[in-house]
């Protein structure tokens, strides 16, 4: 790695191409980096670099990452580890050097993932991007990168460059001390990964409760709710748990049980959830939070955690899959990050 860390232009690699890695190549792309090259391990990596970075070598790994002053491992959480000793194994000339930096884009994983490369001098960061890449179109991905926030965890001589990959591509840098990478990563999957399960859920119920084209009627009151939680915070909040009406909540969780028992214990854990935090801002009574608990508690011994298969109404989702991850083969062992 060749260590250059001045203003001009930088020489980047890529390990990996999945949709993570095909936003982030292209962003840097358009903010005049030089993508020297990309190592892939499935076609549909290659296919999609070649689609993506025309003038972007194939080349191994090791190779690569004696060429770049910045190696992306745009790989799976699991695979981090074991591409970062296969470069240090390398034999020099090849392999990460002094004065160069490797990336992943992991959320989870801090700096630990990457010690084997740091034993040759080379300076180490994690770059995660807090946004949902779908995969279809990488330049909409990449315009998606601007103004999304990046957690980044660095040692001090990757710091600079970090900084300066997500200022190019338009991001806001926010520094995630490295013990806290799992908590870090767990915020997010809470708040975002699930929103498709209740979404689905929910029009699925409509549909059941006989709502023609349940997804549009649900669009509006998601979007509005969704701006309200982020602009206001609990006190967005409202429905029955809101108003202490433990009622209304007990009759939901029977009509939830009769339709699709599957959701009961998410209704249930949600309205908890609800119950305590507007308690505790002051926004809902003891007394009125004492009876939603009580009458949650009540419907939880008939709630299976594995309730049995039934045919459940569908509203109408697509019948084929979405073609966005790269799914592991024998002849891959290092599976490329698709949505980290």
């Amino acid at each position: 790695m060749a260590g250059r860390t001045g203003g001009g232009s930088l020489d980047v690699g890529f390990v990996g191409f999945g949709r993570a890695g095909a936003a982030f190549a292209v962003a840097l792309a358009s903010a005049g980096h030089r993508l020297v090259g990309v190592n892939t391990r499935s076609s549909a990596s290659a296919d999609r670099a070649r689609r993506c970075l025309p003038g972007a070598r194939p080349l191994a790994a090791a190779e690569l990452a004696a060429r770049v002053d910045v190696l992306v491992l745009a790989v799976s959480d699991d695979a981090i580890a074991p591409v970062a000793a296969e470069l240090a194994a390398a034999a020099e000339p090849a392999g990460p050097r002094v004065g160069g930096v490797v990336v992943h884009l992991s959320g989870r994983h801090g700096l630990a993932p990457l010690a084997p490369v740091a034993a040759r001098g080379a300076a180490r960061a994690a770059v995660h991007p807090i946004m949902s890449l779908a995969g279809l179109d990488p330049a909409a991905d990449a315009a998606h990168l601007r103004s999304t926030t990046f957690g980044v965890t660095a040692d001090p001589a990757a710091t600079p460059i970090a900084r300066r990959l997500v200022a190019d591509v338009g991001g806001r840098f926010v520094e995630v001390a490295d013990e806290a990478r799992t908590l870090y990563h767990a915020a997010i999957v809470f708040g975002a990964n699930y929103l498709a399960a209740l979404a689905g859920a929910s029009a699925d119920l409509l549909a059941a409760a006989g709502v023609t084209d349940a997804r549009a009627a649900l669009a509006p009151l998601l979007r509005v709710s969704l701006d309200n939680a982020l602009r206001d915070g609990d006190a967005a909040t409202t429905g029955p748990v809101r108003r202490g009406d433990a009622g209304t909540v007990a009759a939901h969780l029977e009509a939830l049980r009769a339709a699709d028992p599957a959701v009961v214990p998410a209704y249930r854990a949600l309205s908890r959830l609800a119950a305590g935090r507007l308690e505790a801002a002051g926004l809902l009574s003891t007394r009125a939070a004492t009876s939603l608990h009580a009458t949650l508690e009540a419907s939880g011994p008939s709630d299976s955690a594995d309730p049995p298969t039934t045919d459940r109404p569908t509203t109408d989702r697509p019948t084929t899959d979405r073609p966005t991850t790269d799914r592991p083969t024998t002849d891959r062992p290092f599976p490329d990050a698709s949505d980290v």
